[in-house]
């Protein structure tokens, strides 16, 4: 019996020990993650600035790739290792009070990466995050919004007022027009932005030409917004 309690023992306690590793496996891997695939591409001391603001976004489950694609780019541009490291971290920052902003909106809105990241870039042009956050309301199930939220950002770097954009996005949802089709909108809207025409109608030609119906009437390009 002694024998059968002792076994008993050592079992719990390798039990509670590895519950105990558990705990501090995910946070480790997490920043371990973090710096993945910049240790031969970047110099130490870039690494050694950005690292904890990449283990930070790791913590708090941010779009690493962004982060770390945004180190790239600075470094292949013979950034400055401290200034790479503040454009790292303010994007990490934009991130997180994005994610905040939407989750105060869209409460059990699934939000993947890759739609936080144009999102915050959105917020960074701008654009509202109520014009963001309405966006979402009409996305069909499975279908991702990052070209949505990208191609309303840039509409709104071009003058068009945010809340046409975003009605302009969500037409192009419910309506069912192929995201690769709607990804085109900024370009050719830039092919009919000749001299003497304005935003709204160089957005009207853009729609047209590419066969996409506009908003509801009172709710068109450039329509209905103060």
């Amino acid at each position: 019996m002694r024998r059968g309690r002792d076994l008993t023992s050592t079992l719990r306690a390798a039990l509670v020990l590895a519950g105990i590793c558990t705990l501090f496996l995910p946070a480790q891997a997490r920043g371990q993650a973090a710096t993945a695939g910049l240790e031969d591409r970047v110099d130490a001391r870039t690494l050694e600035l950005v690292r904890p603001a990449l283990e930070a976004a790791a913590r708090d489950s941010l779009p690493l790739e962004a982060l770390r694609a945004k180190v790239l780019e600075g470094s292949a541009k013979n950034r400055p290792p401290e200034l790479i490291a503040q454009v790292a971290t303010r994007l990490a920052d934009d991130l997180r009070a994005t994610r905040t902003e939407l989750r105060n909106r869209l409460p059990d809105a699934p939000i993947s990466g890759g739609e936080l990241v144009a999102a915050a870039l959105a917020r960074r042009q701008g654009v509202p995050v109520e014009a963001v956050a309405e966006v979402w309301t009409s996305r069909p199930e499975g279908t991702s919004l990052e070209i949505p939220v990208t191609v309303l950002a840039e509409l709104v770097r071009r003058g068009i007022p945010a809340q046409s954009a975003s009605a302009l996005m969500r037409q192009v949802l419910s309506t069912g027009v192929p995201l690769d089709r709607a990804a085109q909108i900024p370009g050719r809207f830039d092919r009919a932005a000749q001299p003497g025409v304005a935003p709204p109608q160089a957005l009207e030609r853009a729609l047209r030409d590419l066969d996409i119906p506009g908003p509801p009437a009172g709710r068109g390009p450039g329509e209905g917004d103060d």
